[in-house]
């Protein structure tokens, strides 16, 4: 029997790491469909990693392309061109799946053919060494999703018509992709399955990752995000969460504020409070809730956790 999963591993200069994702792939206890590698224009060595490694592993069928475009989206896209599998699996070239990680989503989609998207919690190894886990809900998806980020790429497999049918990636967006594509993909379903027993991936934070280590730095790269998950609630008729997406925005002015404080270079200092008041502000001028706004603001300022807790106390209808 074939496996329905097909793996595709994007990378752009991460020859350093990629042998580490690699390695952890050829170790799965049940083999994948395909595993589709593409090299993003690297500069290093990825791509003649990735050649060695595939010549190692001809009892896998491998396929290497490459995407000159620019953007994990992009390519993302040109690997989902090659599958051909019932679904498809978006793995970053930095984390490591452990050996039964392939097995257990084979097992889940044989026991409930009709789900389109099956999902595990992960465990996130932070710059620092420190260790917790990320965690996957089939329960208020759009919700968990939004607060959560249950659809990140190393948490979830997802039927590769489903992906196609809602456009694939947006390659306009440089950053929170998956976290738009997520949004994309429930307003399409409401067919999801959590896998029981322990996580499978560990996923590693680096400071040149695509997220990086500062959101301030870079603060178009998650507010056009936003911006796309609120028109796709829009044009879906779903104004009634749309509040939801201004909670999330006051939490990212939070988060730019906590980046005041932890640096010492002043540029970014000033550059971190100058985001941070200037979203505060667009959302609190224009919402419908601007008391509960702020409160949404203070808790993540000055507790960092756990403010998704409060948006569900706040907006309980939602």
């Amino acid at each position: 029997m074939n496996s329905p999963v097909t793996i595709v591993i994007p990378a752009y200069n991460r020859a350093s790491v990629i042998r580490r994702t690699l390695d952890s792939v050829a170790s799965q206890e049940v083999r994948p469909a395909r595993v589709v590698l593409v090299d993003n224009n690297s500069s290093d060595e990825t791509v003649g990693v990735m050649r060695q490694w595939a010549a190692e592993n001809p009892q896998l069928d491998i396929v290497v392309v490459q995407e000159m475009k620019p953007g994990a989206c992009a390519a993302r896209n040109r690997g989902l061109r090659e599958v051909e599998s019932e679904f498809v699996m978006f793995f970053d070239s930095d984390d490591e799946m452990l050996p039964s990680h392939v097995g257990d989503f084979e097992s889940a989609i044989a026991l409930h053919p009709e789900i389109d998207i099956f999902g595990r919690n992960i465990y996130l190894q932070d710059i620092d060494g420190s260790t917790r886990k990320l965690y996957y809900t089939s329960r208020s998806p759009m919700f968990n999703h939004l607060f959560r980020g249950c659809l990140s790429t190393q948490r979830m497999v997802v039927r590769t018509s489903l992906v196609r049918s809602v456009g694939g990636w947006n390659e306009a967006l440089p950053g929170w992709n998956d976290y738009e594509l997520g949004v994309r993909l429930l307003l399409a379903t409401d067919r999801l399955y959590e896998l029981p027993g322990e996580s499978s991936v560990i996923t590693y934070r680096l400071e040149n990752s695509i997220t990086g280590t500062s959101y301030s730095a870079r603060p178009r790269n998650w507010e056009l995000s936003l911006d796309a998950i609120e028109k796709h609630l829009r044009d879906a008729g779903r104004t009634d969460i749309v509040a939801l997406i201004d909670a999330r925005r006051m939490i990212l002015a939070a988060q730019y504020s906590q980046e005041a404080e932890g640096t010492a270079d002043e540029s970014a200092r000033r550059n971190a409070v100058k985001q941070s008041s200037r979203l505060h502000d667009e959302v609190t001028s224009r919402t419908a809730f601007p008391l509960r706004m702020r409160l949404i603001y203070l808790h993540n300022r000055y507790f960092k956790r756990l403010t998704w807790v409060v948006v569900k106390m706040l907006f309980l209808k939602i």
